[in-house]
């Protein structure tokens, strides 16, 4: 791939062919030889079983619990064969059945009672009352979905990441637009419908707005979306461009890459007003993403000649992260930073096609995630497990990467998706 020159209308048009979500091989691009090595770990995983739940809609939520809990990569499920709701327990015959999990509960009016069993020990791991709304009603499957979430951290000790969506863009006639799905690829909603370009949505830590650029009044400009009323507002007009955004953990400040001088560099803007953050000598410097502390930032330059993944504190000095020989050749992006941790996850071209790789903003070796299709602009989960990427694999679509199993399933399936981005967690268990 061409190197992005120093130009800011060649950083936009390198942002647009990024996002152009072309599902051809970059075979023809020169590139680094590297062996691709996937660790994963080959444990085994405790057998599960989600009982049927008494009352009106008990059925459809055993089903989205126990689907969510499949998609935790967590549990062995197993099917509550024979099972009655309302049946007296016998933990001891689920024990000799495999199960280890057991999982009963009751819909009384809006109230679902769950109990999460440990069948080995015969004891309860985790009870509680949730409230869930009519099925037809909205917020019903996140209500759920929020539920799954509490069982995880009974059984396991750590977060789901059912109760999140993923915003994207979708390529229709001249278009794009963006739209969000649930975790479990159920509920696609749309949010724009300009008949023009949007790129790039990014949630806010609260779940109620997404920053996003978008053309439809010709130029770059930068919007944010209040997802309860509908409403936009205008971030940033600057001349020039206005691109890629990230939310700072505290809400209110947003990180994004403007027309500076001729070229792109990375800006805040928020209670304190617009700040240069970089200065990048005329390179390009895009794609800002928070650490969850919000004291340091993950961006892409092109300072070495290709896009390279460095991390830096406000106003302190960029260090390169992806891995890069001097004087060779390289191209990584797309980064986003670990809502749990140091882990950044990025694309990296190698052998002429696009992988999902993983490095600590600490410093370390990267590890690849993928080794096969044509893989771009990953995303993490709320849980700090889970990716979501675009992918060419499988006739295309979004899929999500389970980074500790290997585990891959699709989310939404087609083409022409691409730039997700994974939410917050949208509702917590009550």
């Amino acid at each position: 791939m061409r190197r992005i020159t120093l130009r800011a209308p060649r950083a936009l048009a390198f942002l647009l062919a990024a996002s152009a979500l072309a599902s051809a091989p970059a075979a023809a691009q020169d590139s680094v030889v590297v062996r691709l090595r996937a660790q994963y770990e080959t444990q085994r995983s405790p057998g599960f079983v989600v009982l049927p739940i008494a009352g009106g809609a008990g059925a459809e939520i055993a089903g989205i619990l126990r689907r969510d809990l499949e998609f935790s990569n967590r549990f062995e499920m197993a099917e509550a064969t024979g099972a009655r709701a309302g049946a007296a327990l016998d933990l001891e015959a689920w024990s000799q059945r495999g199960a280890e999990w057991v999982l009963e509960g009751a819909l009384t009016g809006t109230t679902l009672r769950l109990t999460l069993h440990d069948a080995a020990y015969g004891t309860v791991k985790g009870s509680g009352n949730f409230t869930v709304p009519a099925a037809n009603a909205r917020g019903f499957r996140m209500a759920v979905h929020a539920a799954a979430d509490a069982v995880v951290r009974w059984a396991t000790g750590e977060p789901g990441m059912a109760a999140s969506r993923i915003a994207f863009v979708t390529q229709g006639r001249g278009s794009k637009e963006i739209y969000l799905v649930d975790s479990d690829g159920e509920n696609v909603t749309r949010v724009t419908s300009d008949g023009s370009i949007s790129l790039s949505p990014s949630w806010s830590p609260d779940g109620g707005r997404i920053a996003y650029t978008s053309f439809r009044g010709g130029a770059p400009l930068l919007y944010e979306r209040d997802l309860g009323t509908g409403a936009d507002r205008v971030l940033s007009d600057r001349a020039g461009i206005n691109i890629t955004p990230s939310y700072a953990p505290d809400g209110r400040t947003v990180a994004f890459a403007t027309t500076v001088g001729g070229h792109t560099e990375i800006a805040t803007i928020g209670p304190e007003g617009l700040r240069q953050q970089t200065r990048g000598r005329g390179y390009e410097n895009l794609s800002p993403t928070w650490s969850p502390d919000g004291r340091r930032f993950a961006f892409v330059s092109d300072r070495l000649g290709e896009p390279q993944i460095y991390v830096m504190s406000p106003g302190g000095e960029p260090r390169l992260v992806s891995a890069y020989t001097y004087g060779g050749r390289g191209y990584s992006t797309s980064p986003d930073w670990s809502p749990a941790g140091p882990a950044i996850v990025y694309h990296t071209r190698v052998n002429g096609r696009m992988q999902i790789a993983a490095v600590s903003a600490d410093g370390g070796s990267p590890r690849m995630l993928t080794n096969s299709g044509h893989n771009e602009d990953p995303s993490w989960a709320p849980d700090g497990r889970h990716v979501v990427f675009a992918s060419d694999r499988d006739g295309g679509g979004l899929f999500v990467l389970d980074t500790v199993t290997g585990t891959i399933r699709p989310l939404v399936r087609g083409r022409g998706f691409g730039l997700p981005d994974w939410s917050p967690t949208l509702v917590r268990a009550r």
